[in-house]
């Protein structure tokens, strides 16, 4: 047995012969995965320096052969031992050829526990299979021991099983409905290139989502995900598939790859302006016939209670959270915290809210929601009819974007309206019910924004209405703000000839008089509702 950390451990993962020594294990191990695999760990290590301590503990045989491997990481500052990958490894174990799992971890435990005292083990996920009649052989020490067990949803992969999936009628409507606003196409990027040329666009796509929802943008608030994620697929561990509509990615999927074993769920992304039509699910079912093709016999969905996953679920099988406390008074401390966190989440689901939306209550509370107040009074509700015949010719200038994730992630929560967080939430609601964002933005900001929608207005039935101009509040431009609206008004009636446009919503007296200038005049059909 040996125990390496830091600069030692560091070395031996990157020795070539060690690598493919532990290569060797890794194909010997029955229920190793991704996440113990060298091309999953080593990466990590060298990326996430100098935040972490890597820490190996191994096994050799006499002739020099891998017997056992654990790759952990101890965050600087913390007594919480974790697998290398920590959250980014869905599945945390021990490498140990069939027969000798519980014999390493059994004397693995105990030399972390003389060389970190006092520190926790945390392993979460282990999975299926793996040896767990060690933690008996503990001894007095069992106590200490943590195992919480957790159902854990798959899918079967049957080709036949597969192509009825895919053929159920609600896929059918929804790839017919997507299809009728460009043509649907479904691929596994393999090409390193290809997938680094769109991923961007992917992690733009997962951000808002999460902070639409969750009020956190991993790939943002992580400078190191997205090289962690271009190097997997490098090595070949990510499994990359899109959807794309005209051209346009609609959704997509990138997981672990475990191979001959497994494809992880792994990170999901869909562009909210396709939502209505449920292109994730749509990609699942067509990710199911291809995986079928390549010979993937499961698709791990991992623990969660995520409603989708169930939807796709043909069985489950249970995978457990170990943490081994580093002594009595931690496990103690620990039990009651995880007590509170339970109540606390059983009472806020009894409710039908979750966490992100008490922050939002909160954020009501705020100093600058008086600003908001302000600004509200002072605006007055209004119906507004573009009057001329000709909307004005496109001017010079930064062109206009149409629902462009890019624009809405520069929103600078500083001068807007509203909090970021309350922004993207309030961007994913209305463009899952089919509205317009038209954005323009100016040195890294977003400076002007406007709501369109197709609904029909009084005796109208062709109608095009904006709503919820919003402008930056150190914009100083009228120019620059007529400008956006001419431009906008320019570009409807060109994609939509003969549709009758209107502006409805409240405005303050000096964005109704702009608005106006751009050749809007009150329709006399009354404030809207």
């Amino acid at each position: 047995m040996q125990l390496l950390s830091g600069e030692a451990a560091l070395r031996r993962v990157d020795d070539p012969a060690f690598q493919a020594r532990w290569r060797a294990l890794h194909t010997r191990c029955p229920w190793a995965g991704a996440c113990q695999h060298p091309d999953f760990v080593a990466p990590w290590y060298r990326l996430y320096l100098p935040g972490i301590l890597p820490v190996l503990v191994l096994a050799e045989t006499g002739d020099g052969m891998l017997a056992g491997l654990l790759t952990l990481a101890l965050r600087h500052g913390s007594r919480r031992l974790t697998g290398a990958g920590e959250h980014q490894a869905e599945y945390q174990a021990w490498l140990a050829p069939s027969g000798q799992g519980d014999a390493f971890m059994l004397a693995a435990v105990r030399a972390l526990r003389e060389a970190f005292t006092g520190a926790d083990l945390c392993l979460r996920y282990l999975p299926p299979g793996i040896p767990l009649g060690w933690i008996d052989a503990l001894g007095s020490e069992r106590s200490l021991v943590a195992l919480r067990p957790h159902l854990r949803p798959v899918m079967q992969v049957e080709a036949g099983a597969m192509a009825r999936q895919r053929n159920k009628k609600n896929h059918r409507q929804n790839f017919n409905r997507l299809n009728r606003m460009g043509e649907v196409r479904f691929e596994r990027v393999l090409a390193h290139d290809s997938f680094a040329a769109l991923f961007d666009e992917l992690c733009m796509q997962y951000d808002f989502r999460q902070a639409a929802l969750y009020r956190q943008m991993p790939f943002t608030s992580d400078p190191c995900k997205k090289d962690f994620h271009l190097a997997l697929h490098r090595q070949g561990l990510l499994h990359v598939t899109v959807l794309t509509v005209g051209g346009e990615v609609a959704a997509s999927h990138f997981g672990l790859l475990s191979e001959g074993r497994a494809l992880h769920i792994g990170i999901l992304t869909h562009s909210p302006a396709h939502a209505m039509h449920s292109p994730g699910n749509l990609l699942l079912a067509m990710l199911g016939v291809q995986l079928a093709q390549e010979g993937v016999p499961v698709l791990d969905l991992t623990p969660g209670g995520d409603a989708y996953k169930e939807h796709f679920a043909t069985g489950h099988d249970t995978v457990h959270e170990l943490t081994v406390h580093g002594s009595a008074a931690r496990r103690l401390a620990a039990q009651a915290v995880a007590g509170l966190r339970r109540q606390a989440r059983g009472a806020l689901q009894k409710t039908g809210y979750r966490g992100a939306d008490l922050a939002a209550a909160f954020d009501a509370l705020h100093p600058g929601w008086l600003g908001r107040v302000g600004r509200r009074v002072r605006a007055r509700p209004c119906s507004l009819r573009y009057q001329w015949q000709a909307a004005a010719a496109d001017m010079d200038g930064p062109a206009l974007a149409r629902n462009r994730l890019a624009d809405v992630l520069r929103f600078d929560a500083r001068h807007g309206p509203e909090n970021r967080w309350q922004f993207m939430g309030t961007v994913m609601k209305r463009m899952e019910r089919a509205q317009d964002l038209y954005t323009l933005t100016q040195d890294g900001s977003l400076v002007l924004s406007c709501w369109v929608q197709a609904a029909p207005v009084s005796s109208e039935k062709d109608a095009l209405v904006l709503s919820d101009l919003m402008v930056h509040r150190q914009l100083d431009s009228e120019a620059l703000l007529r400008r956006f609206v001419e431009q906008l008004v320019a570009q409807l009636r060109r994609d939509r000839p003969g549709a009758a446009v209107f502006y409805r919503g409240r405005l303050d007296p000096a964005l109704r008089r702009s608005i106006e200038g751009c050749g809007f005049v009150a329709d006399g059909l009354g404030a809207p509702q």
